[in-house]
């Protein structure tokens, strides 16, 4: 394993070499972009309503942002994606008291970096150098109710706990310019828990494949990935984005987890200039991530109508 982890290294560490070197040339080809947007709702009930009374808001910041660099047969695709969101509801306690409870409801930060070499004959194909990395900003809680119908919390993730990096090469297609493929053929899936103190709140010893005091686990296998970045409309008024990410373990026929995946789905309606209608869903499958006798697939999502800016 150390083997193969310095290996790895060595080879990022030379990719981004020349990339730096390339990056001073004044002459290389850049395309960049980046949007920031807000969402915020507000919904109430009166304390009568009938199916039960309920006051919430919510609201979530994103931004998306991408770095491509190309240059005869080289190529450098850099994609950061960070969304942030709460909710926050308003309850009654067994007395009548109110209470409001504040939750995060989508809690993401996603980097991917590709280094490509096209080959000459076929240049929608090439070989690459990638690294992605996923983790979460705030810390994150379950959720109970004491006797007096006051809710109680206890911290279960925070900040790279989990997280997760996959260092990775193989070869990529690119056959149009909106979407892409690759095949790792060598990747290590790596999952980060640091905060040691949660496996003391969570009485476990194990959490997402990490054992006590090791901070890190280490897998070796296939990485899949796919995805596209699409504007359609007469006026290009919409723009949808999937990215799937999936890993097998050489192992899998023995894994617990054989195809760990993730799904990314954006879709953005421009309404005006500034406002916009959009959705949001992170999807993701990791037998490691859950209990045993549990779904694997965990969901977060978010349909909003908000402030929407593009750099």
């Amino acid at each position: 394993m150390k083997i193969r982890s310095f290996f790895f290294v060595f080879l990022m560490a030379g990719s981004l070499l020349r990339l730096q070197s390339a990056a001073n040339d004044t002459t290389k080809i850049w395309t960049r972009g980046a949007e920031i947007g807000l969402n915020a709702s507000l919904s109430g009930t009166s304390p009568n309503w009938s199916g039960g009374a309920a006051n919430n808001i919510a609201g979530n910041v994103f931004f998306n942002g991408f770095a491509n660099a190309k240059k005869h047969h080289s190529s450098w695709d850099n994609v950061l994606k960070i969304n942030v969101g709460q909710l926050s509801t308003q309850y009654l306690d067994n007395f009548g008291t109110k209470h409001r409870s504040t939750k995060k409801n989508i809690d993401n930060v996603f980097f991917d970096s590709k280094y490509g070499y096209s080959f000459q004959k076929v240049k929608w194909l090439s070989a690459y150098a990638g690294l992605n990395i996923q983790t979460q900003l705030l810390p994150g809680y379950s959720y109970g109710k004491d006797s007096n119908g006051i809710e109680t919390r206890s911290q279960i993730t925070s900040f790279l706990s989990q997280g997760q990096s996959m260092p990775a090469i193989g070869l990529e297609a690119k056959p149009r310019e909106w979407f892409f493929a690759r095949l790792g053929l060598g990747a290590i899936k790596q999952t980060y828990f640091l905060n040691q103190k949660l496996y003391g709140l969570r009485n476990e010893t194990t959490i997402a494949g990490v054992k006590k005091g090791k901070y890190i686990y280490n897998e070796v296998g296939f990485q899949l990935q796919a995805g596209l970045n699409r504007d359609f409309g007469k006026a290009k008024q919409y723009n949808l984005k999937v990215n799937y990410l999936g890993f097998a373990p050489y192992n899998f026929a023995k894994s617990n987890s054989p195809l760990d995946s993730r799904v990314d789905v954006g879709f953005v309606a421009k309404i005006s200039k500034y406002v916009n209608f959009n959705y949001t869903l992170i999807s993701i499958f990791d037998k490691d991530l859950s209990k045993p006798g549990h779904n694997a697939w965990q969901n977060s999502w978010i349909v909003g109508l908000g402030f929407l800016y593009k750099l």
